[in-house]
């Protein structure tokens, strides 16, 4: 019997079971006959195979045509035809159906904003369905002003194939904005300051450049608006001081105003926020009781007592809702763990208990430190880092009340020391650093002392800089500086500790 070989090619070219063992395998059977096994089969393993079987006196060939049936192949370029400022209308041409035909193609968007470049997502088209037979869309319900990508991919009956080459970018035409800001919100400062804060709009809705926001408030009571246009997108404060603003006898406790927020940018106005009532109350006392005096009635006991405050220096007739005491031993005991007790306004004068004796107390009638809530907020651009915090209200028996001023740290993550800033503004901007773990402290400062601490911390990306402070910042912080003279605050040279 003459020995027989067997030779396989696939389109004319020979197969290299060796090289290509991953997809090709000879079976040879007992009979001498042998098959190719085709392993995990692909689209390009379609085409004309042929086997030769040759001995040293003949050789004789046959051939068979294999179909390989998958998914659809990607579609072929995509071309722009015409820009609106929602929609867009897309050309692109056929891609291989792989011997079964395309039941629809799916149209995919990219937008400048996407958080990285998978962020593909499914687009609203018009036909809603694009069956296999289509080769132009319009692409509707995007965001004007906007840089878009888009791709294609096709979808059969044994599921969607390679998406296409993304498109050339574009960019949608402008048009007015439609979406206001949220979270509109206020509250009252001090001497007929009024402040007014809300959610920025997101850049995606811009719409359009010169994108910018108009503040309009009034008195419940009056007839016109104010109205202030802010032309920074990423702005979410705006302060406002008027005497007029200020409570009369006839509104009681507090004044009430009407806030609302719309956005425009150069090609018109968008709609206004809801309507927002801010509530003016009242200044806090500015005066503290004079004349106090101290006896000890036994080793453990003390009673004091003081002139009760007629004016509370706001200049308007309100009444004292109460006093609070603090003492603690003057040369052993630190400031922050005082003892403390609240007295109702209709006394002036309160028992001290449980005091060690032999020993000596300072006295005092402050208003008790609480931590400021803060928030912060990194810029779209990523550039800079805005953080802002409540004012300390007013209430003597919720043990809270008005600082005198802030003070602020910005350090390293793991130092000791710090840049300490003096502000009466309850908002600071820093440039954001890029590289790094930063702590961002502050502490309300208070006629009987430093309050306790707030503190976030921030991963940076580069870094720390100064703040960049207002004009009107500088202005305080100078006066601030003035007040040391009568009032010295601690040192801080050490750190951010208590002093």
């Amino acid at each position: 019997m003459l020995d027989i070989t067997f030779v396989w090619a696939i389109d004319f070219r020979v197969i290299d079971f060796d090289s290509e063992w991953q997809h090709y395998e000879r079976v040879m059977n007992q009979d001498g006959i042998g098959d190719l096994r085709i392993k995990n089969a692909q689209i390009w393993h379609e085409g004309r195979y042929t086997c030769t079987a040759q001995t040293v006196v003949d050789s004789d060939t046959a051939y068979a045509d294999l179909k390989v049936v998958g998914v659809p192949g990607p579609p072929g370029v995509i071309r722009v035809e015409e820009i609106g400022d929602t929609w867009v209308k897309l050309l692109w041409t056929k891609g291989a159906e792989h011997n079964s035909p395309i039941l629809y193609y799916t149209v995919q968007t990219r937008h400048f904003w996407a958080l990285n470049e998978d962020d593909w997502k499914n687009a609203s088209t018009s036909p809603t369905v694009l069956d296999g037979t289509m080769e132009r869309a319009e692409v509707t319900d995007l965001y004007p002003w906007l840089e878009y990508q888009f791709r294609i991919f096709a979808t059969n009956e044994y599921g969607s194939g390679e998406a296409s080459i993304p498109s050339l970018k574009i960019k949608t035409w402008d048009a007015p904005p439609v979406v206001s800001p949220t979270d509109v919100a206020g509250y009252g400062g001090r001497n007929g300051e009024i402040v007014i804060t809300w959610t920025p709009v997101q850049p995606w809705f811009f719409y359009g450049k010169k994108f910018g926001y108009i503040v309009a408030f009034k008195p419940h009571d009056a007839y016109d608006w104010w109205y202030e246009t802010i032309s920074d997108p990423e702005t979410r404060r705006y302060a406002h001081k008027d005497t007029y603003f200020v409570p009369t006898e006839e509104d009681f406790q507090v004044r009430e105003f009407q806030v609302k927020i719309k956005s425009f940018n150069v090609k018109g106005d968008g709609p206004y926020s809801l309507t927002k009532v801010v509530y003016y109350p009242r200044d806090v006392p500015t005066e503290s009781p004079t004349d106090i005096y101290a006896r000890p009635v036994s080793s453990t006991e003390a009673v004091v007592w003081w002139l009760p405050v007629v004016d509370t220096g706001t200049g308007l007739q309100q009444y004292v809702e109460g006093y609070q005491v603090k003492y603690w031993r003057k040369y052993d005991d630190p400031e922050p763990g005082a003892n403390r007790i609240f007295v109702p306004a209709t006394a002036n004068q309160t028992r001290l208990e449980n005091m060690l004796p032999d020993s000596h107390y300072l006295i005092e009638r402050p208003p008790p430190p609480e931590p400021p809530r803060m928030w912060r907020y990194v810029s779209w651009t990523g550039k800079w880092l805005y953080v802002w915090w409540d004012h300390i209200q007013y209430d003597w028996f919720g043990n809270i009340s008005f600082p005198l001023y802030y003070k602020v740290m910005f350090r390293k993550t793991g130092y000791y020391y710090g840049k300490v800033y003096i502000t009466g503004w309850h908002f600071m901007d820093f440039p954001m650093p890029q590289v790094g773990d930063f702590e961002l402290m502050v502490r309300g400062r208070y006629e009987g002392g430093d309050g306790p601490i707030r503190k976030i911390r921030i991963k940076g990306i580069a870094p720390t800089m100064t703040p960049a402070l207002s004009m009107v910042s500088m202005v305080l912080l100078a006066l601030c500086t003035v007040d040391w003279k009568f009032s010295p605050a601690p040192k801080w040279e050490a750190g951010f500790g208590n002093p």
